[in-house]
């Protein structure tokens, strides 16, 4: 009695890598295997963030990194780097762009070090090409220059 489980079971498992093993032959040999001229990487984003705003930007020790999504998403990274603090925040695409392109973000959340969270932000580019953050109403604005790196 074992000897016949132990032959159907060798059966089972032969059947089953023949299988296997005749599937990627066929998939192969129809042209749907691995390419080498495939690339790897990530799809280019889409999203409603326009163009000029993406890469990184620049104020003293303020960096920002603006990069592409859709409202709701994560789309702003600011690292404030200070020689007694070191944080980072994240912010949100609060709505679709104005008309004007203004961008409009989510209140920020802090990701990493120990500050406080930021006001909603808007993001506004100047004609000069430079990047205008504002935060609460009566504060001063940011301006970040377009960082090479």
């Amino acid at each position: 009695m074992r000897d016949r489980r132990s032959t159907w079971l060798l059966v089972v498992v032969a059947l089953i890598v023949a299988l296997g093993a005749g599937g990627t032959l066929y998939t192969l040999l129809r042209g749907g295997g691995v390419s080498d001229t495939a690339t790897v990487g990530p799809a280019p984003a889409e999203g409603d963030v326009p163009e000029g705003y993406l890469g990184r930007w620049e104020a003293g020790t303020h960096r920002l990194t603006v990069t592409q999504g859709r409202v709701g998403e994560r789309v702003l990274t600011l690292t404030v780097d200070r020689a007694d603090q070191h944080c980072v925040l994240t912010a949100t695409l609060a709505r679709k762009p104005d008309a004007d392109g203004t961008l409009r973000l989510s209140a920020a959340t802090v990701t990493s070090g120990a500050c406080a969270p930021g006001a909603p932000t808007t993001l506004t580019l100047t004609p000069d090409d430079h990047l205008k953050r504002t935060g609460r109403p009566g504060t001063r604005a940011a301006t970040y220059s377009r960082s090479g790196t």
